[in-house]
């Protein structure tokens, strides 16, 4: 055999270590997801409040109470947002009547076309709920049962959060020193550099995407509230939350306040105005603000991008779309490191 053939061959046992390697790493991924999911957003956390904690370090505040601080805010943040959530579904379930009739009204327009009467409709309706009423509802137990699951998953993966971003907040400021002892100096500056890079570019993207999504969500608030729809200010929370979504986000935050907006006025007209005028203030940030704002951002190709959306919505869901670029961010950073992959991260990238 020679030199060339040897060549050749090396090069396709490390393409196939790669991909058992990369395989291995989706099995664990996706079956530990329960461990994964919630040690992911801790460290987005940690990326996003090391901008607060950098900010008060120049008032010589000592760790522990800028930690502290950090959190408390963490902690308000999200008990004013579940305040909201309840306020809304509250005053939702007052208004639910008023946009019934209305649903009973436009259903009316598609009834009438198929020669069916409004009143016979609800007969049916009626009859179809009795019918459910009085069927097994065994089913009915179990779909309960997995909502109740859920609810009680998310309280504990919300629990599992706070936990690991305080204990990653502890060890911000040790984890050098201790990569020093254990490593040495010299190996130890491949591995700080990798992890300032990473840290520098995630923290940017998510900085500046909060940034933008923050003014997303307040005009979209303020347009609805001048427009008088309900809900306006859970909206805009929608929106911004949504927005770190990318390319879908935007799109599914404009669908519930323009379904309200039909249901109180009754008006397609007023619906479709409202409509436009949200697609424009997405398109206005998304396409002109954010581009200017984040620059060349994290240097990932747009169907890298999109790839990455639709591979981590499959691993964790909406998780997983929410966190989908930061991680593909780091991964690629990480390849770049590395000479054997680093072509794969030069196709990662848009230049």
């Amino acid at each position: 055999m020679d030199l060339q053939e040897l060549k050749g061959h090396s090069k396709v046992v490390e393409v196939a270590a790669l991909t058992v390697l990369v395989t291995f790493w989706v099995i664990i991924l996706r079956t530990l997801d329960f461990i994964f999911i919630p040690l992911s957003f801790s460290l987005l956390l940690f990326y996003a409040l090391g901008i607060p904690l950098e900010f008060l370090k120049r008032f010589r505040i000592p760790s522990f109470f800028r930690i502290v601080l950090v959190v408390f805010l963490v902690l308000t943040v999200l008990y004013l947002l579940i305040r909201l959530l309840s306020v809304n579904v509250r005053e939702f379930q007052n208004q639910l009547p008023e946009y019934e009739i209305k649903f009973w009204e436009y259903a009316g327009y598609i009834l009438t076309s198929l020669d069916i009467s409004t009143e016979q409709a609800k007969e049916m309706y009626a009859a179809f709920l009795e019918n459910f009423k009085q069927a097994d509802l065994a089913p009915l137990g179990t779909m309960v049962q997995r909502v109740g699951n859920s609810f009680f998953a998310f309280l504990g993966n919300l629990i599992w959060v706070l936990l690991f971003m305080v204990f990653i907040l502890t060890e911000r400021e040790s984890m050098s020193r201790r990569l020093i002892k254990s490593l040495g100096e010299e190996k130890t500056g491949p591995v700080q550099d990798t992890a300032a890079r990473i840290n520098l570019a995630v923290q940017r993207y998510l900085g500046l995407k909060t940034m933008v999504s923050l003014i997303t969500g307040t005009l979209v608030a303020l347009l609805l509230w001048i427009a008088g729809v309900h809900f306006a200010l859970m909206w805009g929370v929608l929106t911004f939350v949504l927005n770190f979504i990318p390319n879908i986000g935007s799109l599914v935050a404009t669908v519930p306040p323009v379904a309200i907006t039909l249901f109180q006025y009754g008006s397609p007209t007023r619906a479709i105005i409202i409509a436009i005028l949200l697609t424009a203030v997405q398109m206005g940030v998304g396409n002109i603000l954010e581009p200017k704002l984040m620059g060349k951002g994290l240097n990932l190709s747009p169907l890298v991008v999109l790839l990455s959306l639709l591979f981590w919505g499959w691993m964790w869901g909406i998780t997983g779309m929410l966190l989908s670029v930061p991680l593909t961010a780091a991964i690629k950073i990480a390849l770049e490191q590395v000479e054997q992959t680093r072509p794969v991260a030069v196709l990662m990238s848009s230049d």
